[in-house]
């Protein structure tokens, strides 16, 4: 338990309460402590002694010390010795160490304070005087106890709130599609990485009915909690049987066309982008929309590649948006990448954008590797190019490989 302060160490009718401070007086000449003790015994303080320094540094391993007032001229172990070698200790370093001398001279003074002490007392000084600096030390002593105990409850929140945050984290990841065959002839991998513990990326893969494969991916404005919460509660919209009753044609235009009605820009800025892809196995044909978000990146098993998507505006930037369809063959040995700005909006040391453009490239090259080793390739590229410094966005990247 911390010391209390000296208003709380005196109850209503003056008498003392516990726990009180400690005072330790350290001087080589027995006179000297008794005088000190005497002067000292009107203030409700434990009081300790020590012959020197080192007896002093002795005490301070078995004993809670607040404050030292301390000789300066001692065998074994001096005063600025022993002040140098308490604020050089972790454990005592915010204990106030007052200095007495007889003498009152700056260069005296000027080596005190370099090696640590917190002020100076004249052994010629009255009890008022000292008293008062003692007090005075004291209250200093408190505001470094009270400081450190803030600290420690902040710590304890941090770790508290960090803990929460990998727990939510751990959750979020668990709501991702499952790496793997996730119908057949169609397998799916992915790389997440959120600039944070929790990110505004997120994206989809779900059966919708007994013909079609739904897929999206949409980026919140925004890092953290709030925008994680929304992308998960709206990527489980994705999975949900009423996307049959509300879309039944499974049409990703109408269904971005209905998402910016119910998501208008919020007052404090929130919106965000999407591209939702639905591919029906029967036809192979894969239709797809795009709300604000980077084109979807097919390579085709030949390795040559088109984007899928083009200029448009995000969720709730224009509330009378009507967004189309496109569509495209995808066929048995064609390659879906599904992705995030942060991937590829990454600066080098000349402050050059990797881009969309290199990012397309590197896609085609790895397009001959497993779905796994060109995703890592692919993470790997966009850490080189911006000499590792990390990512400063989220990113999200899925791949959807179509098998014969």
């Amino acid at each position: 338990m911390k010391p209390m302060t000296m208003e709380k160490n005196l109850d209503v009718k003056g008498r003392t309460n516990d726990p009180i401070y400690t005072i330790l007086l350290v001087d080589d000449e027995i006179v000297v402590r008794m005088v000190a003790k005497k002067r000292l015994a009107k203030l409700p303080y434990r009081l300790l002694e020590a012959n020197n320094g080192e007896e002093a540094l002795a005490i301070l391993d078995q004993e809670p010390v607040d404050l030292i007032l301390s000789d300066w001229v001692m065998p074994r172990l001096d005063g600025p010795g022993l002040c140098e070698a308490i604020k050089q200790d972790e454990r005592y370093r915010t204990i106030h160490f007052i200095l007495m001398t007889a003498l009152d001279h700056p260069t005296q003074i000027a080596e005190g304070l370099s090696r640590g002490a917190d002020d100076f007392l004249s052994k010629s000084a009255s009890d008022h005087e000292i008293v008062a600096r003692v007090c005075a030390g004291l209250r200093a002593r408190q505001l470094m106890l009270d400081v450190e105990e803030s600290n420690r409850l902040l710590s304890q929140k941090q770790e508290e709130l960090h803990s929460e945050l990998r727990s939510a984290s751990t959750f979020v990841r668990g709501l991702l599609p499952r790496a793997g065959e996730v119908i057949p002839e169609v397998r799916v991998d992915w790389e997440f990485l959120p600039s944070s513990q929790l990110g505004g990326d997120f994206f989809q893969v779900a059966r919708w009915g007994n013909d079609h494969l739904g897929l999206m991916v949409l980026d919140m404005s925004g890092h953290g909690i709030g925008p994680a919460l929304r992308a998960v509660s709206l990527s489980l919209f994705f999975k949900g049987e009423h996307i049959q009753q509300m879309f039944p044609s499974y049409d990703p235009g109408q269904i971005l066309t209905s998402l910016n009605q119910l998501y208008p820009m919020s007052d404090e800025g929130e919106y965000f982008t999407i591209w939702v892809g639905v591919w029906q196995c029967s036809t192979r044909l894969l239709r797809y929309a795009t709300a604000g978000h980077p084109g979807s990146i097919v390579v085709k098993k030949d390795r040559s590649s088109m984007v899928l998507g083009h200029e448009s505006w995000p969720i709730g930037f224009s509330p009378d948006e009507e967004y189309g369809t496109d569509f495209i063959r995808v066929n048995p040995g064609d390659r879906l990448y599904l992705f995030s700005d942060g991937i590829y909006e990454v600066m080098n040391l000349q402050e050059e954008i990797w881009g969309r453009t290199r990012l397309q490239q590197a896609l085609e090259e790895v397009s001959s590797q497993s779905m796994r080793s060109g995703l890592s390739r692919i993470i790997d590229q966009s850490r080189t190019w911006n000499a590792h410094s990390g990512f400063e966005d989220d990113v999200a990247l899925l791949g959807v490989e179509f098998c014969g």
